[in-house]
């Protein structure tokens, strides 16, 4: 059997003390980028959430213009190939 932290009881106790820091820290609308300004400060918690949604969209937006970009070129492929 191998160790892992992760399946012990300190990671719980580290991971739920770095909740609780989170949720405990605000961060000023001043030391952020404008996108991520709101009209109050936001915890640090709030804005990794904010961070990992856009992220996520990022990755998405991402995936989807090489799939349309795939599709394009093998449709392209297929009309060059093609004797009418």
């Amino acid at each position: 059997m191998s160790y892992r932290f992760e399946n012990t009881e300190s990671y719980r106790l580290v991971m739920e003390l770095r909740k609780a820091v989170g949720d405990a820290l605000e961060v000023p609308n001043e030391w952020l980028p404008e996108s991520y300004h709101t009209e109050r400060p936001r915890t640090l918690n709030e804005l990794e959430r904010e961070h990992d949604r856009r992220q996520t969209e990022k990755r998405e937006t991402i995936h989807a213009e090489r799939k349309a970009s795939k599709a394009e070129l093998r449709g392209a492929e297929g009309k060059q190939g093609r004797i009418d």
